[in-house]
């Protein structure tokens, strides 16, 4: 297991809130979910997109309800303790996964009690708020239909 722990002065604790980067695989190495971008994607049944995914991060809470729907318990559980610029990778049984029902993600689907690994980057890290999740970068940020995603393959971890 991968724990590199990274340069920030703060540790993730229950409650704030981290911007990460991961990759999500199945045990036979399949990526089922990836912040990376660069992939194509599941848009609509088993149509896949024309275009690869763009990079876009992605806030976790730690140990909380997340901003962003797909983030199983066990990835929130597992960045805590984790400083900006620490990457880790996380086994996710499926208790702390996506439990014992087929579930498609964007790039693959997960089969019912699976273990997911996750590699996990923290880019940045904020216990104020998300405005300081995105601070100096523009046209970064969630927003479902009206997703902007200028400037997400640029960001590096920062304090």
């Amino acid at each position: 297991v991968k724990d590199e722990p990274g340069f920030g002065s703060k540790t993730a604790k229950p409650g704030d809130l981290l911007l990460v980067n991961y990759v999500a695989t199945l045990p036979d190495g399949t990526m089922v979910d990836t912040t990376l971008g660069g992939a194509k994607y599941f848009t609509n049944g088993n149509n896949q997109s024309i275009q690869p995914a763009e990079a876009r991060p992605v806030i976790v809470r730690v140990d909380g309800k997340d901003p962003v729907p797909g983030i199983p318990k066990g990835l929130k559980v597992g960045v805590q303790g984790m400083k900006v610029g620490g990457t880790r990778v996380l086994s996710v049984p499926p208790e702390l996964g996506f439990g014992q029902s087929d579930v498609r993600s964007p790039y693959a689907t997960v089969p019912g009690g699976s273990t997911l690994t996750y590699e996990v980057t923290v880019l940045r890290l904020s216990d104020t708020g998300p405005d300081s999740l995105f601070k100096n970068v523009a046209g970064c940020g969630l927003g479902g239909a009206n997703t902007m995603t200028n400037g997400c393959s640029d960001l590096v971890a920062e304090e």
